[in-house]
């Protein structure tokens, strides 16, 4: 891997450290002599997707967990969704972030549709309603990233399945549980 610092001249270097990061961040707020941590191997982690098993939730929507959360309340799931699924109008009680791996989607309350490439933000408090198109041609497979979970609501507007950290594993295992499938290791905390 080419170091940036040594293919730039030192003003260049500077100049573009600068304007990349403020102040605080730059090598010269550091102290002379301070030592860069070197125990920060465990702060990274990797998850290796082939090996985490989809486990059906019902017919057509598939899920595997990446990161439970339970500390941060942020969770990481992939789920894949057939041609024609719509999911239940649900509210967010938090951030999602939404990597659109392969297929398209959309929500039935927008005029966008999301396909393979696309990144979707949702703010806290949104309430929409999941959709993949019938015409689609190959499922939605689809990685969110979850902030404090969301609320499911039947066709009376009436909560029937609060989703968190902790309810997102249990139905995970019990999907996997059912399908004889073996509970991976791999997963996140």
């Amino acid at each position: 891997m080419r170091d940036v610092k040594a293919v730039l001249p030192p003003c260049a270097w500077n100049t573009f450290h600068r304007r990349r990061y403020p102040a605080h961040m730059t090598d010269t707020a550091v102290p002379s002599g301070t030592a860069v941590p070197s125990d920060t191997a465990d702060a990274t982690s990797i998850v290796r997707t082939n090996e985490i098993p989809w486990a059906e939730l019902a017919p057509g929507i598939e899920m595997k967990v990446m990161r439970q959360g339970a500390k941060s309340g942020r969770y990481t799931v992939m789920n894949r969704f057939v041609p024609g699924t719509v999911l239940p109008k649900h509210y967010h009680h938090g951030e999602v972030h939404a990597f659109t791996v392969s297929g398209k989607w959309g929500y039935l309350e927008y005029d966008w549709t999301a396909e393979a490439g696309d990144y979707i933000f949702e703010e806290v408090g949104t309430v929409h309603t999941l959709a993949v198109p019938e015409d689609a041609g190959e499922p939605a497979i689809i990685q969110f990233v979850i902030e404090q979970g969301m609320d499911f609501y039947d066709e009376n507007d009436v909560v029937f399945h609060t989703e968190n950290p902790e309810s997102i594993m249990a139905l995970y295992f019990d999907a996997l549980d059912r399908a004889g499938t073996p509970r991976p290791g791999g997963i996140l905390p």
